[in-house]
Parts: structure tokens; C-alpha cells; sequence
């Protein structure tokens, strides 16, 4: 289930930014650099605001891998329909359908291991980095298939070299073809072999409250502050991949190998998901979320020193892992920790509503922001601004560290003793 989910999303979002903005001649769509920013940020945000509301069915209509399985059906087709798109309006449109119905599988897609699954803290780390596996194989299958004419063995990954396709905008534009057929296969799986996981409603209560009291965690402090700080994070961490594709073309690299680099992070990420399940109940949600944001701070100040040596750049990419399944793979978990049984998809539901919404919104204009601060044509973004670009990122995530540290104290509460849930602020 992690492994096609995050698949989906895993071949085309790394390269979107540069299909989306490549001249015509090339194959791309050449859109503007805000134009590609709605598309990849905004839309999603959309869904993501959105999901709480809709997820609300699983936790108390219908079961959970039955809902999954038909959004993602649906999803599989828009996406289709959207590769024969050409006009930024279609684009727009149909990739705000298709986030309506992905973002909330995201959430339930969370959900369901943690109902499944004995102990949650130490487990689910090890379910959760298929999805980084997911994005390995998936961006080196497809850069090795469509992207490389001639390919041959090589020694440093993505261990294979060759000839780059010609117009690789129009090769790189496929991605999303095969996102379409790949939710397809996926919606019918979950619809059909998904574990099975009834709602869990109690006599009387509305799905309104239930929405209620998953908002209502906002009450407790360190649920709040680890809210607020994965505001800002999920915002600098849209921005990367809004720009890391361009930047690496900028720095030299071969756009048959952007994919292959960036996803060396998730390479990465799956050693992480397979530490973090050991260290949290060691270390605490307090430590390694604070390294998490860390490794974001260490990762931009690498790449925005652009007088380092293309290899730098690409080995730079493992930070991802430590990024990623450190600070919202250790944020997933805290979330289904602080949540009581019934509430669990609404929970991880308003933490996507962030991650995938509020979040990606920020960087939508946070992006357009520095982008025309610091690009020497006041449209695109060359090395040197991009150094300027980078260390601004790098500049926000060390102010979520400190804030993190001075403010967050995770309550010594988990799911099987529930915290005391707030007064549901629509009915009194």
C-alpha cells in the first residue's frame, strides 16, 4: 500500500518542475516558473485543505481501503486525462480533481498501518519506508526506460549511464501517464486486498464531531507547536522540490540523471525508517524531530555554497533521508500518538491538511517570493541566485530549531490512555 501510494506521486513530482516549465521545442509545456508553482503547490493545497472533510467518511461511513481504493481509481483516470493536456487551465483544473482525491488517501493511507499494527511506534517506521523504496524504483526505472538511450553498468548511482533521449521535456511529460496507470492498479488492489478496517463510530456521535475533536488537538501544546513549526518545514520542503531538478540542471547535471540523484535521498530515507523505529523510544519525538530539522538546515547550506563540485551537490541529496523520515516520519507517528482510537484518519488527515495544504500554499508564495528577489532575470533562477535562494531556506529552518526546542514537550500520553478531548467547539 506505501509502495504504490507514494509511487504515484513519486514519478512525476521530482521532474515536474522541469517538464512543466521546459520550452515547447523541448516537449515541456513551458509554463512560467509561478504558473508550474500552482500547478505542483497550490493544487495540492487544495486537497489537502480539503482532505479533513472528506476523510471524515472513512473514520465514520465506510471502511478505510474501500474509500482509498475508489479515490484512487478515479485519481488514476484524471491523471491520464491530464497527460494530453496542454493548456495551463486544463492542467490546473484536473490536478486540482486529481488532489482532492490523492491527499486524502495520503491521510487514511497513514491510518490504517497504525490501526493494524501492535506497536505503532516501533513498527511503523519499518511500513513507512516503502514509500521511499517507492520513489527509488519508480525514478530510476523511469529514467532508465525512458529517459536513457544505450544505458550500460556504472559504478556510482544510479548504477547505469547513457545517452540522454532527444526532446527529454516530451520523455519526462510520460511520468504522468504512467502516475495514471499505476493509481489505477492501486485503487483496485486496496478496493479489492486492502486490510480490512471498519469505521469506528460510537452510538450518537456525528461525523461533525468527530472533525471537532481532531481539531480540537490543536489544544494540546506540544501538538500546536509541532503544528506550527511543520508549517513553516513542509513549506521550505515543497520549495525543494519545486526547484532542486532546476537547480541540479543549472549545476551541470543531465536531465536523464535529476531523477536518479534526488532520489538518492530516499535511498537514505529507507536506512532512516528502518533506524527511527529503534531510536524514537530511546531518543524521544523531542530529539529526533529536532534533528530532523537539522539535517534541512545542513542540507540547504551545502547546496547553496554553488562553488562546491557537482558530485557535492548530488551527495548532498542523502540529507533528504535524514530530512524526511526524522522530522515528518517522527511527526506522523507523534500525531496517531496524541489521538484517541476513532479519530485516528481525521488526525493524520489535519496534520496533511498542513503538510500537504497549508504548507505547500506558503510555498506557492514563498517560492515566487524569493525567486524574484534573487533571479538575475527577475524570472529564472541561475547558480549564483540560487545560492542566495538556498540559504534563505536554510536561514527558516534554523529559526523552526530554535522555536522547536525552547517551546516543544511532548505529553507522556499515547493512544491506549487518551488524552481528555476538548468541548466540540460547533455543538457546545
Amino acid at each position: 500500500m506505501m509502495f504504490l501510494q507514494f509511487g504515484i506521486y513519486g514519478l512525476w513530482l521530482p521532474i515536474a518542475g522541469r517538464f512543466l516549465t521546459a520550452s515547447t521545442t523541448n516537449g515541456g509545456l513551458g509554463f512560467t516558473e509561478g504558473q508550474s508553482g500552482m500547478i505542483v503547490g497550490f493544487a495540492a493545497a487544495i486537497g489537502a485543505v480539503c482532505a479533513p472533510f472528506i476523510v471524515q467518511f472513512a473514520d465514520r461511513r465506510f471502511p478505510a481501503q474501500k474509500f482509498l481504493g475508489v479515490l484512487m481509481i478515479v485519481g488514476g483516470v484524471l491523471k491520464i486525462v491530464t497527460y494530453y493536456q496542454t493548456s495551463l487551465t486544463a492542467w490546473l483544473l484536473l490536478s486540482i480533481c486529481f488532489s482532492l482525491l490523492f491527499m486524502p488517501c495520503a491521510a487514511i493511507c497513514n491510518a490504517i498501518p497504525m490501526r493494524h499494527l501492535a506497536n505503532p511506534q516501533r513498527e511503523w517506521p519499518g511500513v513507512r519506508m516503502w514509500t521511499a523504496v517507492a520513489w527509488v524504483l519508480v525514478g530510476w526505472t523511469f529514467s532508465l526506460v525512458v529517459l536513457t538511450n544505450n544505458p550500460a553498468p556504472h559504478f556510482l548511482p544510479p548504477f547505469f549511464k547513457g545517452e540522454q533521449v532527444p526532446r527529454a521535456g516530451a520523455a519526462m511529460l510520460t511520468s504522468v501517464l504512467w502516475s495514471g496507470i499505476l493509481a489505477i492498479i492501486y485503487g483496485v488492489l486496496a478496493f479489492l486486498f486492502g486490510p480490512p478496517t471498519p469505521p469506528l463510530r460510537k452510538p450518537g456521535e456525528s461525523q461533525t464531531n468527530t472533525l471537532a475533536k481532531a481539531f480540537g488537538l490543536l489544544k494540546v501544546r506540544s501538538f500546536a507547536v509541532m503544528i506550527g513549526v511543520s508549517l513553516v518545514m513542509s513549506a521550505v520542503h515543497v520549495i525543494y522540490f519545486m526547484q532542486c531538478a532546476k537547480f541540479l540542471s543549472a549545476a551541470g547535471l543531465h536531465d536523464a540523471y535529476i531523477m536518479p540523484a534526488m532520489a538518492i535521498g530516499q535511498l537514505c530515507e529507507i536506512g532512516m525508517y528502518l533506524v527511527l523505529g529503534r531510536l524514537l523510544p530511546r531518543l524521544g519525538f523531542r530529539t529526533v524531530i529536532a534533528i530532523g530539522i537539522a539535517f534541512f538546515c545542513i542540507r540547504f547550506l551545502i547546496l547553496g555554497t554553488v562553488a562546491l563540485p557537482l558530485w557535492v551537490m548530488v551527495v548532498a541529496q542523502v540529507f533528504h533521508g535524514l530530512c524526511y523520515a526524522f522530522f515528518f516520519g517522527a511527526c506522523f507517528i507523534y500525531t496517531d500518538k496524541v489521538a484517541t482510537p476513532e479519530i485516528r484518519n481525521s488526525a493524520q488527515s489535519i496534520y496533511n491538511f498542513v503538510f500537504y495544504g497549508l504548507g505547500p500554499i506558503s510555498a506557492v508564495f514563498l517560492n515566487g517570493f524569493l525567486a524574484k528577489r534573487y533571479a538575475e532575470t527577475g524570472k529564472i533562477l541561475n547558480l549564483q541566485g540560487f545560492s542566495f535562494f538556498w540559504y534563505s531556506l536554510a536561514g527558516l529552518a534554523g529559526l523552526c530549531l530554535v522555536a522547536f526546542l525552547i517551546w516543544f514537550k511532548p505529553e507522556a500520553t499515547s493512544a491506549a490512555t487518551p488524552l481528555p478531548q476538548p468541548t466540540d467547539p460547533i455543538q457546545g
